[in-house]
């Protein structure tokens, strides 16, 4: 299994913690419902795991880096794959930042329109080169 399908399910994970108050107790069985397994499925726990452990920075760099626009303001969906991308960008050495930034803009193309991948891109743009 490729890791695009771990990544897919996380942000699907990430965008469902708005909505439930006991999301960091079912996270982990809502990857094991999923069927992802082995290094995916931990990929995925790991991931997880990282963005809510690491949520203030993440969207403190978020709110960083908006020009114009409030955090409050942007969508439920927008939110998700930004922290997907920032915490990849920033948190994940298994993988290169460049690579982190392209997936969570592919997915902004997966579940956005254009104008809202194309923020995305913009915006974890300006966030790898503070990083890099």
């Amino acid at each position: 299994m490729k890791r695009d399908v771990a990544r897919d399910l996380v942000y699907k994970i990430i965008f469902q913690m708005n909505f439930h108050d006991d999301f960091a107790e079912r996270y982990e069985q809502m990857i094991l419902d999923s069927g992802i397994k082995g290094t995916q499925g931990e990929y995925a726990k790991k991931t997880v795991k990282g963005i809510l452990d690491n949520l203030e920075e993440i969207d403190d760099t978020i709110k960083d880096n908006l020009k114009g626009w409030k955090f409050e303001r942007l969508s439920t969906h927008v939110i998700a794959v930004l922290r997907l991308g920032v915490f990849e960008i920033m948190y994940n050495e298994d993988i290169p930042p460049l690579v982190g930034l392209n997936e969570a803009v592919s997915l902004a193309h997966t579940y956005s329109d254009e104008k809202e991948a194309t923020f995305v891109n913009g915006l974890l743009n300006s966030v790898y080169k503070k990083v890099i």
